[in-house]
């Protein structure tokens, strides 16, 4: 890893598009040659960020990610400034838009969510999950693969992901607003169908997830939604 001081990230940073900004200032930059800085803000002295920064678990679970056969990016540096207490990632950008930014090209953010179900049920076959999914962490590419964008919260298992974690991937997406309109303009009864069509979950495992759906307290809509699957 290396070193970096506040003088050369202001360098690396200078003139560079600010892709995401927080409550704590700009957390990922596009460089002027395509490159992405991602930033990664110590919240805390006595934190797991620490001992395994969360740049380190980025990388990780991109190459992870990769070897399971996934699109994702590749990491070129890992590096600290400590002037700004903060690590970073640097990496080509990944050329595509998330799904989310999508909205504005209805054609295609709907061919988009017509392959995202087999999208999540190749990750959660393989072990995926991605603890932050939402439909702006997807990106879509112009092959028409997807890659996700915020890996470090990503934890990967040798057995495909129980109905317990597929249910919270679903939900904490539907907890954003925009991407429940989302799906339910594109059709949560075909958003769900064809993910339990191609889930291979066995049926004692389908009927068990879309109860679960159905009878989800954030979302008590679902049930009329979802009572024709």
């Amino acid at each position: 890893m290396e070193n970096f001081s506040r003088h050369e990230f202001e360098r690396l940073v200078e003139g560079a598009e600010v892709l995401t900004d927080g409550e704590r200032g700009p957390s990922v930059y596009r460089t002027a040659d395509d490159k992405v800085v991602k930033i990664f803000r110590q919240k805390g002295w006595l934190t797991s960020n620490r001992l395994s920064p969360y740049a380190l678990r980025f990388e990780r679970c991109a190459n992870r990610l990769k070897a399971l056969g996934f699109a994702s990016v590749s990491v070129e540096k890992i590096a600290a400034c400590r002037d700004l207490n903060c690590h970073l990632a640097i990496y080509p950008l990944l050329p595509g838009e998330t799904i989310r930014q999508l909205s504005n090209r209805a054609d295609e953010q709907r061919r988009a969510l017509a392959r995202l179900p087999g999208y999540l049920c190749a990750l959660h076959r393989k072990g995926v999950y991605c603890r932050a999914l939402h439909l702006g962490q997807v990106l879509a590419q112009a092959d028409g693969s997807f890659a996700l964008l915020d890996l470090h919260s990503t934890q990967f298992s040798t057995t495909p992901l129980p109905v317990k974690r597929r249910l919270k991937n679903f939900i904490n997406t539907l907890n954003y607003a925009e991407d429940y309109a989302t799906l339910t303009r594109h059709g949560l009864t075909r958003f769900f169908g064809d993910y339990l069509q191609c889930s291979q979950l066995s049926k004692k495992h389908k009927a068990a997830l879309l109860n679960k759906l159905k009878n989800s307290r954030s979302f008590p809509e679902l049930e009329q939604a979802l009572s024709d699957l």
